[in-house]
């Protein structure tokens, strides 16, 4: 899994800048194409900082990659949930802290430094009912 620091460096690696400052609606951060920026609340602890961080560059790549303007709003976001969830969860760590705090989702986020969210929704993953992407059909 990758650190926060080394998602600054992925981040500048793209030209990519963050900044932290408040955000005063309900968001943790978001990515503005236009201006190349990847924006995170301040007040975000360490696991939701490692999180919205990913998520935010996922949005960027899926930007990059032409994939943003095939999909609606809602399926990109679902995707980008879904892959932030498999790049920050590894397949046995995750096993290892099931097993010991029996699926328990905030004992495992806190075990694997992530947030109860991700945790929730790699458990979807894992159980199959994380809906398919749908592209638009224009």
């Amino acid at each position: 899994m990758n650190s926060y620091h080394d998602l600054l460096r992925i981040a500048q690696g793209m030209g990519l800048q963050v900044v932290e400052t408040t955000i005063n609606d309900d968001r943790l951060g978001s990515y503005q194409h236009n201006q190349r920026r990847i924006t995170l609340d301040e007040r975000l602890t360490d696991s939701q900082k490692l999180v919205t961080l990913q998520h935010e560059i996922i949005h960027a790549e899926h930007w990059r990659d032409g994939i943003a303007q095939l999909m609606g709003h809602e399926a990109e976001e679902q995707k980008t949930r879904r892959e932030t969830a498999l790049r920050l969860i590894s397949p046995m760590a995750y096993a290892n802290a099931e097993q010991a705090y029996e699926a328990c989702p905030y004992r495992i986020a806190e075990e694997l430094g992530v947030t109860v969210g991700l945790i929730k929704d790699y458990q979807e993953i894992l159980e199959g009912v994380a809906e398919p992407c749908k592209m638009i059909h224009a």
